[in-house]
């Protein structure tokens, strides 16, 4: 992709420029407006994570060594508030040691810059982490999700052990898709969810947007369970998460 490409196919993305050295941060500033995006700027850590939630910018570009709240911790705020988790940040530091970018890394920064900087680099970084951000959400709308329902009465040796078999067993699923909700039956129990069970233990899985499935078979043999849910296509936890 050429830099002309680049600049035409951001045009309008809005940027978070964090920095608190003013020379900088007007630099960048426009430079990115002149390349056509949106900027919004903060000259501190405090100031970014209030501006990220305000705003839902599409990129923050987070220098780290910033007065009130430094950008290691600015980004683990924005990380880890599901308003902004999304938001990609690109740290952009004079620090080039490899314990600032793992430090980085681990806040939850998606990429790191090292000062002085080209701008048409950092062009370059914002569009490849902000198309990086959207095949994540494109992929996490496509992906089905799944809901495995156990029904169980309490003090029940069968619903204990089938607890048991199906927690165990989730260890294999992917947990970003396969959710377990345990319900107790009782009085409380809406008729027609009760009519749906019959009896205890029972195990539903709903596939989003789809007929809620039985898993048949004993409840307390690990392998019949196991081999069931395999059977109705759970995603599999994969390597090393």
């Amino acid at each position: 992709m050429t830099y002309l490409e680049i600049v035409s196919s951001e045009r309008g993305l809005l940027v978070l420029l964090v920095e608190d050295t003013i020379d900088t941060l007007e630099a960048f500033s426009h430079f990115l407006r002149a390349t056509g995006f949106r900027v919004e700027t903060a000259t501190d850590g405090r100031q970014a994570v209030e501006k990220a939630r305000a705003l839902r910018p599409d990129v923050v570009v987070m220098d780290l060594a910033l007065p009130e709240l430094d950008g290691w911790e600015a980004t683990h705020q924005i990380k880890s508030d599901p308003a902004t988790r999304n938001v990609p940040v690109i740290a952009f530091t004079g620090h080039a040691f490899q314990q600032s970018k793992e430090a980085a890394r681990q806040a939850g920064c998606e990429a790191f810059l090292t000062k002085p900087l080209d701008p048409a680099l950092m062009v370059a970084e914002i569009h490849r982490v902000v198309e990086l951000a959207r095949q994540t959400r494109a992929l996490a709308h496509s992906t089905p999700r799944y809901e495995l329902l156990l029904y169980v009465s309490a003090g029940s040796g069968p619903s204990l052990a089938a607890r048991q078999i199906v927690e165990n067993l989730l260890s294999e699923f992917d947990s970003s898709q396969v959710r377990l909700e345990v319900r107790e039956v009782s009085a409380d129990l809406p008729k027609v969810e009760a009519d749906r069970i019959g009896f205890t233990p029972t195990l539903l899985v709903i596939r989003e947007g789809e007929t809620p499935e039985r898993i048949t078979g004993d409840l307390g043999d690990p392998d019949n369970v196991g081999r069931r849910l395999r059977g109705v296509g759970l995603p599999k936890r994969r390597p090393g998460d």
